[in-house]
């Protein structure tokens, strides 16, 4: 946690005991929009996450508890490891690559098995990293006032001494620029060469920046309480003042860039979410009831989504309008989006990772399941029990018990095109409503009784065989000795009765 923050949870104190205790927890202010899929408790307050592009994979860090998470999807815990104090996490657009920032100085990089690829130590505490979409090129910021930049095996390909903390990088999803901001007030453009593309003084500490997909475009904001709005010439295209008179601790903590940089959302102490579009007008703001501390725009700049220390979890439409909120127990630091806005992560000084699902694409997961238990209906296999567990999850959809539904749809679709739950689609498989390993069990224990008697019957067909040679034998010379004139009655009834 950064002083500001520090100083931040001192003066919101009062305020947050009045709205802890009016405000039950996990209440939904709104009947539509989104759900909660899962929540999980860490060692201490989240400050850090970051979610893929698709959001089927989760980084999150706290200061206190001294972990990096990294979940999948359904909320399991991939793994954790054991770090310093997590300022700071990234997560590569496909989730293969995630990168943190520690307060034991270190900048960490995984893969998404959770195996440590490498660490890199800095000359303070890492208050940021930004990963590049392929999760080739990475930075970081330090409280030691340097930007780091490596590659994804590890090497420092430059740093650059700012004259302050560094407490925020992002980088173009390409890797070719990166932006920072300094505690000597200062925002900061590079190339990909660690080349200084241009820098911009602010009347205050920098706190966030964001860029866009291609570098055109860059968003800061600053303890001057303005938002700043740059192109990649350095040019400020426009600043908005978010408070009419500086005051400490009305800073503008938030900002977040849409992919095309059409579109820039802020966060400010002043308990403002602000929406403007590329030509600096703005389009909205919204009041909520503490100073706002997170902000995350989907890629096309649809759906907005805040944290603040009034404990909850805001989301709106490009028009402003408030579509869900969610009560945590505790300030919410830290707020990611996926890239079209089906999911959202969040962190709250409660303890816990916040995952949430649109009810539109839950309801997609429902009518898919529902085609393919169709489908396999009309090949002639029995599908009840998936169309049992369908309509368990239907029931707890209406009920907007997202948590159940979810894994009841995937397990329904599951059971739908592997009837006997082998491993082997009900197409491929030569006995689908009998699980194969009874098949493969059963056909094993034939093998080995054959195994036993094949050779005592291999022995007694040679035996047949030689009998009936001698026998030929015998009679062919019986017949030599009858053409010979002999009397040979009394042998052929002997032998042959």
């Amino acid at each position: 946690m950064t002083m500001r923050k520090l100083a931040k949870a001192c003066i919101g104190l009062a305020l947050a005991i009045l709205l802890i205790s009016a405000s039950p927890i996990g209440a939904e202010e709104t009947e539509e929009g989104y759900g909660l899929l899962w929540s999980y408790e860490i060692g201490d307050w989240v400050d850090a996450v970051s979610v893929s592009a698709d959001g089927s994979f989760i980084a999150a860090g706290s200061p206190a508890d001294d972990k990096v998470y990294f979940f999948n999807r359904e909320g399991e815990v991939l793994w954790s490891y054991q770090t310093g104090g997590v300022f700071a996490v990234s997560v590569s657009a496909d989730g293969s690559f995630i990168a943190a920032g520690s307060a034991d100085n270190k900048v960490y990089f995984f893969s998404r098995e959770g195996k440590l690829l490498w660490s890199y130590q800095t000359g303070e505490w890492v208050f940021a990293v930004s990963v590049s979409a392929d999760g080739s090129l990475i930075a970081a910021g330090s409280r030691d006032g340097k930007v780091y930049f490596f590659n994804r095996e590890g090497e420092p390909l430059w740093s650059y001494q700012t004259g302050g903390s560094v407490t925020a990088v992002s980088v173009s999803a390409d890797g070719s620029f990166i932006a920072a901001g300094s505690y000597d007030d200062k925002v900061y453009l590079f190339n990909r060469e660690g080349e200084l593309l241009w820098s911009y003084q602010t009347g205050d500490d920098v706190i966030p920046v964001s860029v866009s997909a291609d570098g055109s475009f860059i968003a800061a904001g600053s303890g001057d309480c303005k938002v700043y709005f740059f192109n990649r010439e350095g040019e400020v295209l426009w600043s908005y003042q978010t408070w009419e008179y500086y005051q400490t601790w009305q800073n503008v903590d938030a900002v977040s860039v849409s992919a095309d940089g059409s579109f820039i959302a802020a966060g400010s102490r002043h308990r403002e979410v602000y929406f403007f579009n590329r030509e600096g007008e703005l389009l909205w703001s919204y009041q909520t009831g503490a100073g706002v501390d997170a902000v995350s725009v989907s890629a096309d700049g649809s759906l907005i989504a805040a944290g603040s220390s009034d404990n909850k979890v805001y989301l709106f439409n490009r028009q402003g309008e408030l579509l869900w909120s969610y009560q945590t127990g505790g300030y919410v630091d830290a707020v990611s989006v996926s890239a079209d806005g089906s999911f959202i992560a969040a962190g709250s000084e409660d303890n816990k990772v916040y995952f949430f699902i649109a009810s539109s694409a839950l309801r997609g997961l429902l009518d898919e399941v529902s085609g393919v238990i169709t489908q396999e209906k009309a090949k002639g296999f029995d599908v009840a029990r998936a169309e049992e567990l369908l309509a368990q999850a239907e029931k707890a959809f209406q009920a907007r018990d997202y948590q159940s539904a979810r894994p009841l749809a995937l397990r329904a679709k599951s059971i739908a095109v592997d009837i006997d739950g082998d491993g082997v689609r009900n197409e491929g498989d030569f006995a689908p409503t009998v699980h194969n390993t009874y098949i493969y069990i059963g056909g094993a224990a034939i093998l080995a009784s054959l195994a036993l008697v094949t050779p005592l019957a291999v022995r007694r067909r040679r035996e047949r065989r030689v009998y009936l040679a001698k026998v030929r034998q015998f009679e062919a010379e019986l017949k030599q000795w009858e053409d010979e004139g002999y009397d040979v009655s009394e042998l052929r009834k002997e032998w042959f009765g």
